[in-house]
């Protein structure tokens, strides 16, 4: 090997060893990628060329990470037009009672805790359990035979003792019997939408209700 092949190829691994140190802690960016493409082809052996189909599969390669970066771009581009349109759409929310995700309830003073069951398909038997913090069973409410849908249910605060219940927070168990079998089911319940706020690295909508803590805008199912 004569002495400007040397030079030749410590050129090369010169110029690929700052592209590399350059992105050492980076995935490798469309500028990088072309750069190590045409340095390859500025000095290849003329004797031996690159292969024709060697040549279009990196070219094919260099359009996929174009692609991926345009597809990256394009899809945080939608997800902040769709972040933009959701805090436009929550800011309506804001001292509206919502119907929410949630296996608690609150029994405000001299109200009823109120929500909502989804029926799949209709139920023999639902029925709405209220438990305390330590995991007592405070009251039943037996909501009967139902079809699919919606269905409200409301406690008052009467508990099994016949006395009632302190306002607070309560949490919430419903049952629906299929036959022979009964399942447990996801409650629905009423609060007061007190603010909103935007989460951290995935931007989540949350809002904060007035009695029952933060949740996400995804667990707002209704609004009254």
């Amino acid at each position: 090997m004569d002495l400007s092949s040397v030079q030749n190829i410590s050129g090369i691994r010169t110029e690929l060893d700052q592209v590399a140190s350059s992105n050492a802690n980076d995935e490798l960016g469309q500028n990088e990628y072309l750069q190590l493409m045409t340095t390859q082809l500025a000095n290849q052996d003329p004797f031996e060329p690159m292969d024709n189909g060697d040549f279009l599969a990196q070219i094919a390669q260099f359009g996929t990470v174009n692609g991926v970066t345009e597809l990256v771009t394009q899809s945080k581009s939608l997800s902040d037009s769709l972040l933009s349109s959701q805090a436009l759409q929550a800011s309506n929310l804001i001292g509206r009672q919502v119907l929410v995700n949630h296996d608690q309830g609150h029994l405000p003073e001299g109200g009823a805790l109120l929500g909502a069951v989804e029926l799949e398909s209709g139920s023999s038997a639902v029925t709405v359990n209220v438990y305390d913090d330590s995991g007592e069973l405070l009251a039943n409410v037996d909501l009967g035979a139902k079809q699919a849908g919606l269905v409200p249910f409301s406690w008052d605060g009467t508990m099994i003792n016949g006395q009632r219940a302190p306002n607070g927070r309560y949490h919430i168990e419903v049952e629906a019997t299929y036959g022979d079998t009964t399942e447990s089911l996801t409650p629905q319940v009423v609060d007061q939408v007190h603010s909103l706020t935007l989460g951290g690295a995935g931007r989540e909508m949350l809002v904060e209700l007035e009695n029952l803590g933060t949740v996400s805008f995804s667990q707002v199912n209704q609004i009254q």
